[in-house]
């Protein structure tokens, strides 16, 4: 066993570095382009160092290729500390970088085993040959050059890495890649793209400002961004218009019926081929739990809102004129409720008329108001 690593001493004068970027949630392209621009922003040379904080629990096999084509044009001394979770890592990911660390209890997957990986980690860690892993040892330690250490001062210290007079500075993705990480997450990108479509539904049948139709095509357009990088399948997308045009069914008659647990069934089985080649692991409890959420939407919020809608707007009413209803409700002095058609109406009553619950009366129009 060797215990010796070739340790990177720096007499830290003038504008030396040592900047720690820390890569946690889904590992992305959105990553990628923060790194990039991060390096670009800091113009870092053979004095200074940068190191990544990899905490990423999973990641897209384009972002790990993107990553490791990046860091081979940089020649300025770059580590990795993976941890302070036991993560999974892809073999590749030890590329370009001239300092490792792992935390204990790391696996690192699709390892391409021969003599020389051999002797370097599995005198020390859990080599599985059969499936191509290396389970990381528990025994914290400096080894054949590598670290087995539990938190990221100790993988700073170990490389002997001198600050002088300065601090060591953290760094993170923009706001707006932070967001692109976030619905990278496949309960994310489901829920915002049926809740946006389920938005524009709404606005259909309850005429407005378009507030709701604006807020749904934002959703669906963020939900969508992942689509590519992460391999969804597009037939779900088909399958999943189907239901959306089976509830839009729903809400032009106004009640549910069969039709809308067959549309809850078809929206759940789109979940399931839309992510059937994702690239992230996914939980189809939560999927489902989604599904439920959207089909309890449908059932209580937008035929709420289109009652509200049809029981409140006494305007624009000249196409009821002349038309007979009854008067099933006196709600104020000058308002009732009346059925047409079915339908309940609210009306405003004429304060010098008398009226009754139960009896037929002829809708009128008077400045731009509904009567009876």
């Amino acid at each position: 066993m060797t215990y010796l690593i070739s340790t990177l001493i720096f007499a830290v004068v003038g504008t030396a570095q040592l900047n720690i970027f820390e890569i946690e949630g889904i590992f992305s392209n959105a990553h990628i382009n923060a790194l990039e621009d991060h390096i670009e922003e800091y113009d870092y040379t053979d004095q200074d160092l940068l190191i990544l904080q990899y905490s990423s629990q999973e990641g897209s096999a384009e972002s790990i290729a993107e990553l490791n084509s990046l860091l081979s044009g940089y020649d300025f001394p770059i580590g990795v500390w993976f941890g302070p979770y036991k993560i999974s890592i892809d073999f590749k990911q030890l590329n370009n970088f001239d300092y490792i660390g792992f935390s204990p209890g790391l696996e690192i997957n699709n390892v391409s085993f021969d003599e020389s990986v051999e002797k370097k980690y599995c005198t020390v860690n859990i080599c599985n040959f059969e499936e191509r892993k290396i389970i990381i040892s528990t025994n914290e330690g400096i080894y054949d050059n590598y670290l087995i250490v539990g938190t990221l001062g100790s993988f700073i210290e170990n490389i002997d890495f001198v600050i002088s007079n300065q601090s060591i500075e953290f760094f993170k993705p923009s706001l707006f890649e932070r967001f692109y990480i976030a619905i990278s997450n496949p309960i994310f990108t489901y829920m915002f793209f049926v809740l946006g479509f389920a938005l524009i539904g709404l606005e259909l049948f309850a005429i407005g400002p378009g507030l709701m139709a604006v807020v749904g095509s934002i959703l669906v357009i963020s939900s969508t961004l992942p689509f590519q990088e992460f391999g969804i399948n597009y037939y779900g997308i088909l399958i999943f218009g189907c239901s959306f045009l089976m509830y839009i069914k729903i809400l032009s008659r106004g009640y549910f019926s069969i039709l809308g647990v067959v549309a809850f069934l078809v929206l759940f089985s789109s979940s399931f081929v839309m992510f059937s080649n994702y690239q992230i692991s996914v939980n189809f409890l939560l999927l489902f739990l989604v599904s439920i959420a959207l089909a309890l939407f449908y059932f209580v919020a937008i035929p709420t809102v289109i009652r509200s809608r049809l029981t409140t707007d006494t305007s624009g009413g000249t196409s009821l004129v002349d038309k007979e209803c009854e008067l099933i409700e006196i709600l104020e002095y000058d308002t009732g409720l009346v059925l047409y058609k079915d339908t309940k109406l609210r009306v405003n009553l004429e304060i010098d008329k008398s009226y009754k619950e139960k009896q037929n009366y002829i809708f009128l129009e008077k400045d731009g108001n509904l009567y009876i």
